[in-house]
């Protein structure tokens, strides 16, 4: 199965890390005002230099944290089923979600670059016969009242002759989410592309 745990990629280890290693070297410093041997090692391992950079000339996106959203599954859009009829044994086949993830990188001023992967899995039912079978997966993306965006694709597999079942994987790339003081929402659903909701957001 295709690995799509991702991670936030900006933290503030970098300025945590710089200042605890100025604080032990000044509590070892010379009594010349010269920088103690383990700060001078901190900052080449921190900066390439023996000394810091100035405040100002620090990269910007080591001072950012990105909080990066959690992908909400629509309610009702986790699984598509085709039958023939209402009871079980009818069931020709069943596409599914099975796992998602987000990873988000930070491109200042509070704004991030946003990827978003779904892994998925087509189901043969009792009913069902080899052959190709597809959805739209629709992936969406707001901040607050505001749509970011809104994308489609189309997912699923070919089940092949005594095979009962096939994964598939898709990655939304490249998503722009601009600053703003709203929560972002990431939204995934199996259908026909349209709007969709999240459970989270009728419980309101």
């Amino acid at each position: 199965m295709i690995d799509l745990t991702f991670r936030a990629s900006r933290l503030l280890a970098l300025p945590c890390l710089c200042l605890t290693l100025a604080g032990c070297g000044s509590s070892s410093s010379s009594s010349s005002g010269q920088p103690s041997t383990l700060q001078t090692l901190g900052n080449v391992v921190m900066f390439q230099s023996t000394k810091p950079p100035a405040p100002n000339q620090l990269p910007k996106d080591a001072e950012e944290e990105v909080i990066c959203p959690e992908v909400i599954i629509a309610d009702g859009g986790a699984a598509l089923r085709a039958q023939s009829g209402q009871d079980s044994g009818s069931l020709r086949h069943q596409i599914s979600i099975v796992n998602v993830a987000r990873e988000c990188t930070a491109t200042g001023n509070g704004s991030f670059r946003l990827k978003v992967g779904v892994e998925g899995r087509v189901l043969l039912g009792p009913a069902g016969s080899p052959g190709s079978y597809g959805a739209t997966l629709t992936t969406t993306v707001t901040r607050g009242t505001t749509v970011v965006a809104r994308r489609t694709a189309r997912v699923g597999g070919t089940i092949p002759s005594g095979q009962g079942g096939v994964d598939f994987s898709h990655i939304e790339e490249g998503i722009a989410v601009p600053a703003g003081g709203s929560d972002v929402e990431v939204i995934v659903s199996l259908g026909q592309g349209g709007a969709v909701t999240p459970a989270r957001s009728r419980r309101r």
